[in-house]
């Protein structure tokens, strides 16, 4: 019995012992925390907005670690959302994107409009921008072979395929894009 006991309590510890706090601040007074715990094959993202409770948004599997944090205005709505990778130890981070949405004070994720057909397979080494809520995703196949995907951050949330290609040695293929309104943000419904 013994034994059994001193098993779970090693077993909660090294679920903790490995987490990764990441703090940020979401807008100037509003603090935030991700924290990463579990081991590769089972890890917890879990967020803490304020002073409110800790709450589980996401799970990652597979065997990497999720090992890539950054906080960035993605939907340039004045808060701070953040984004977590899994990069293996390679230079390719497979990344989650998770937008604060104000109205209810916690985070949902930025899905991918179609993973399973796009160049990349996912959201890789998405890059910002400045200007306006839009970012673009490159990833590499082989030595002479490349994926490029650019996308649109609508305000309800969604991400909006705006140009999908693959480059192959000098030869470059614009590729369908996923829906048939890809590219275009849903117009606002009037409440």
């Amino acid at each position: 019995m013994k034994g059994i006991l001193l098993g779970a309590v090693l077993a909660a510890l090294g679920q903790t012992a490995c987490a990764r706090d990441y703090p940020y601040s979401i807008a100037p007074g509003l603090p935030a925390v991700v924290t990463v715990t579990g081991l590769q094959d089972e890890q917890r993202l879990l967020v803490r907005v304020g002073d409110g409770p800790e709450r589980e948004i996401a799970r990652f599997g597979g065997d990497e670690e999720a090992d890539q944090f950054q906080d960035v205005d993605v939907d340039h709505d004045g808060y701070r959302d953040f984004v977590v990778g899994q990069s293996g130890g390679g230079t390719l981070a497979m990344s989650r994107i998770f937008l604060y949405r104000p109205q209810d004070r916690a985070f949902r994720e930025l899905l991918h409009p179609d993973s399973a057909s796009s160049p990349c397979h996912g959201f890789v080494n998405p890059v910002f921008d400045g200007n306006r809520p839009a970012f673009a995703v490159a990833c590499r196949y082989a030595a002479t072979d490349y994926g490029f995907e650019d996308y649109a951050v609508c305000p309800d949330g969604t991400a909006r395929a705006t140009s999908w290609s693959r480059r192959s040695g000098e030869s470059v293929r614009q590729l369908r894009l996923p829906g048939p309104k890809a590219g275009a943000c849903r117009a606002a419904t009037k409440k």
